[in-house]
């Protein structure tokens, strides 16, 4: 790439804005015509190809990392276990208190399923 012959030095403020005006048309012209050209050679080499530059360009939907919400969020779950008292357990979650003891005491978790 060769440098310009343009003094920037000897250019004014204005001078300058017009001259950086100017190039960004002239840049997103040069780009433009790339893309032309990019384009048409894709679409010959296609078609030698026997294809479509359409179906050569198609992309897929979007992926998603998203997760599916529960179908269950915000029902309320039956209890699976119950405490002498009448205290009961989901099964969710931590063990209670009333059934860790009894467990560590040597029952069953099953002797208070419902």
């Amino acid at each position: 790439m060769a440098k310009s012959q343009i003094n920037l030095d000897a250019l004014s403020v204005p001078d300058l804005t017009q001259l950086i005006e100017d190039a960004k048309v002239a840049l997103e012209g040069k780009k433009q015509g790339a893309k032309a050209q990019l384009i048409e050679e894709m679409r010959e080499k296609a078609a030698q190809l026997g294809l479509d530059l359409g179906e050569l360009l198609e992309r897929p939907g979007p992926k998603t990392n998203v997760r599916k919400p529960r179908s269950d969020t915000g029902k309320a779950v039956a209890a699976r276990y119950r405490s002498p008292e009448g205290e009961t357990w989901t099964g969710r979650g931590r063990m209670p208190r009333w059934l860790t003891e009894a467990v560590n005491n040597g029952k069953a978790k099953e002797d208070f399923a419902v």
